[in-house]
């Protein structure tokens, strides 16, 4: 070898001390024996990974922990309802068989008892009704809705379900008041009782066939919704038009009527046939039937601009 290109001892020692080092260097970034080295950047996106998981776990616990909470509380709240029907109906139960035998012993008219047996009918229905909010809250764990767009729970339609316990709920209102108004014909015919007094449950009994109607429009509408042949937002602005009409039509004839008996009331008050004190009970009636017809003609008007 040319002595040239020969290294000398200075060239050697430097060289093993480079290649001892380079050795050190690549010791450290090799894994233990049995292991993969991964690049840094690998596991720091794999720890985050990790932590986005476990965070949508802990949240999905945690929305699952409130919602079987919330079912908790729901079903409480109409078990409770349940409970407190099925405790008014045997309450009623029990009346109306004592009064069954008082009205056959003559202790009782028998509209008294015409009227006790409608208020089993109407507990009934009010337990029904209860009965409906348990399933929907056991089918769907969540508050009972009736409005009319609102979806149906496991093929059932809850809602038209209430709304036609509603409607045999107001046609026993409205036989309970033509009841009453058979009693106050008998009393004006013998004399104890002024003709006037039957206006008011005419007036009654209009109201009454009026919520029927309106109920069952109600009960077309969610038909029709649940035919997709209307949207959520035209099924409730139709419905609270409708609303808005009827309330308009019974706030118009309340009024009328008031002011008829306002009329007769303010002659015999002027004869002292009746007190100054119920005279002015009779106008404040008018006066808050002229406030309820005023708001009616607003919510018309409201609505109209939404159609």
């Amino acid at each position: 070898m040319n002595k040239n290109y020969e290294p000398d001892g200075q060239f050697v020692e430097k060289l093993e001390w480079q290649l001892s080092s380079e050795f050190r260097r690549a010791s450290r970034l090799t894994s233990s024996t049995g292991k993969i080295a991964v690049p840094r950047r690998m596991v720091a996106i794999a720890i985050t990974v990790g932590v986005l998981i476990t965070g949508v776990a802990v949240t999905k616990a945690a929305d699952y922990i409130k919602d079987s909470w919330k079912k908790k509380i729901e079903m409480a709240r109409v078990e409770t309802e349940v409970e407190l029907k099925k405790v008014k109906l045997e309450s009623i139960r029990k009346m109306a068989s004592i009064a069954k035998t008082r009205v056959s012993n003559g202790l009782i008219r028998e509209d008294e008892y015409q009227a006790m047996k409608i208020a089993v009918k109407n507990a009934e229905l009010a337990f029904k009704r209860s009965l409906l909010n348990l399933d929907e809250v056991r089918m769907s764990g969540e508050i009972p809705r009736n409005e009319l767009y609102a979806p149906m729970v496991g093929g059932r339609d809850f809602v038209s379900e209430r709304l036609k316990t509603e409607i045999n709920q107001v046609e026993l209102v409205l036989e309970q008041f033509m009841i009453h108004q058979g009693r106050i014909d008998q009393l004006i015919e013998q004399n104890l009782a002024r003709k006037d007094e039957v206006e008011h449950f005419q007036t009654e009994i209009t109201k009454q066939k009026m919520m029927i109607d309106k109920i069952q429009d109600r009960l077309d509408l969610r038909t029709r919704f649940l035919a997709g042949e209307i949207t959520a937002q035209e099924v409730e602005i139709k419905d609270r038009m409708t609303g808005a009409e009827r309330n308009l039509h019974l706030a118009q004839s309340k009024v009328e009527t008031l002011k008829r008996q306002l009329k007769r009331r303010q002659a015999l008050a002027a004869q002292g046939t009746i007190s100054h004190r119920e005279f002015m009970q009779l106008q404040y009636a008018l006066d808050a039937a002229q406030a309820e017809l005023k708001l009616a003609t607003l919510e018309m008007d409201v609505l109209k601009k939404l159609k």
